[in-house]
C-alpha cells in the first residue's frame, strides 16, 4: 500500500502513515458532536509506530463519556479537528477521516455511541452499532 496522508484545509496540520488504518468507525458521542460541529465524526485509527505528524496542533483534553481522559487536536492555524487520542489505546491515534487525501475510501466498521446520536442520522444496514463503546 502506498503511503496515506492526511491534511486540514490550511496545510498547516500533515499526517502520514505507511500502513492502512486498522481500523475506521463512526462515533456520535457527545464530544465528538461539540468537537466537530455535526452529528458525528469519522476517524480511522492507525498505529502510532506507523504514523508521523508535523504542524502546529491546538490541544483539547476531556474526559470522555467512556471515562478515559482523551484528547482532540485541532489545527492551530484554521481550527479544523485533525487527531484524537485517547489513553484507553495509547499506541494508536485517530485521524478525522475527511482530512484524508485520496484515493482513500472511508468505509466504517461500526457506528459506536448510537445512544447519543441525533435522532435524523440512521446507521447504514449491515454496519455494527454500539450503543456506547466497541464492546
Amino acid at each position: 500500500m502506498s503511503t496515506i496522508t492526511a491534511k486540514c484545509s490550511c496545510g498547516g496540520f500533515q499526517f502520514t502513515s505507511t500502513r492502512a488504518p486498522f481500523l475506521q468507525l463512526t462515533c456520535h458521542c457527545l464530544q465528538c458532536r461539540q468537537v466537530s460541529k455535526a452529528p458525528f465524526s469519522n476517524f480511522a485509527f492507525f498505529k502510532l509506530a506507523d504514523a508521523e505528524s508535523s504542524g502546529e496542533t491546538v490541544v483539547h483534553r476531556f474526559t470522555a463519556d467512556s471515562g478515559a481522559q482523551t484528547t482532540r487536536e485541532t489545527c492551530a492555524s484554521c481550527g479544523e479537528m485533525v487527531l484524537d487520542r485517547t489513553e484507553g489505546f495509547p499506541l494508536m491515534i485517530g485521524v478525522v477521516a475527511e482530512r484524508i487525501q485520496p484515493p482513500f475510501e472511508f468505509q466504517p466498521r461500526c457506528h459506536v455511541w448510537t445512544e447519543r446520536k441525533s435522532p435524523e442520522v440512521r446507521v447504514p444496514e449491515g454496519i455494527k452499532a454500539f450503543a456506547r463503546h466497541m464492546q
